[in-house]
Parts: structure tokens; C-alpha cells; sequence
């Protein structure tokens, strides 16, 4: 009955020590996981940081594209502005003058009849 009792004791503390080894390469391996888990979250930040910080750079780059293009889009409708005020002015002149020799040629016409008949 002793020797019963010892290879029980043995068996138990056998037991004991499988175990505590399970639970050590369980403690771990779960804390593997979790560095691996932290890894991973710190790496999925710094790429998510890296997309924002190259589409903030894009954003800033049309940006200033569009605002050259606004720009210029303004100095051309200035530019045409100006010349279409400038062709008004002339069409305005040539009616005047083409107006006042209509309107000569039309009196020297009247005149003309009148001295006929």
C-alpha cells in the first residue's frame, strides 16, 4: 500500500510539473501573440499614417495646381476683357465715322436733287 501511495505521490507531482510546464509554454505562447498583435497594430499605424501624409502632400499639390490654373484662368479672362472693351471702342468709332458719312453722303445726295429738279 506504501509503494501505491508513492508512485500516486509520484504520479500527482508528475502531473503537477506537465502541468505547470503547460501552462508556462501557454503564458508564453500568448504572450507571443500578443507582442505579435502590438506589432502589428504599430505597423498598421505607421502606414495609415503614411497614406495620410502622401495623400495630405497630393491634396496640398493640386491645390496649388488648381489655384496656377485659377490664376491664369483669371489673367486670360482680364486679358480678354480688356480686348473686347478695346474692339468696342473701335466699332463704336467706325459707326460714328460710318455713320457720319452716311449721313453726308446722304445730305450731298438730298442737296444733289434738289439742285436737279
Amino acid at each position: 500500500m506504501a509503494e501505491d501511495q508513492t508512485q500516486i505521490i509520484k504520479a500527482v507531482g508528475e502531473l503537477t510539473g506537465m502541468t505547470r510546464t503547460m501552462h508556462d509554454s501557454l503564458i508564453t505562447r500568448m504572450n507571443d501573440i500578443k507582442d505579435e498583435m502590438r506589432r502589428m497594430e504599430h505597423n498598421q499605424k505607421e502606414r495609415l499614417s503614411q497614406v495620410e501624409n502622401n495623400l495630405s502632400d497630393k491634396i496640398n499639390s493640386l491645390e496649388v495646381n488648381m489655384k496656377e490654373a485659377v490664376d491664369k484662368a483669371e489673367k486670360r479672362i482680364t486679358a480678354l476683357e480688356e480686348e473686347d472693351k478695346r474692339i468696342i471702342e473701335k466699332v463704336a468709332r467706325v459707326s460714328f465715322a460710318g455713320g457720319g458719312v452716311g449721313g453726308a453722303l446722304a445730305t450731298a445726295a438730298v442737296e444733289l436733287i434738289k439742285r436737279l429738279s
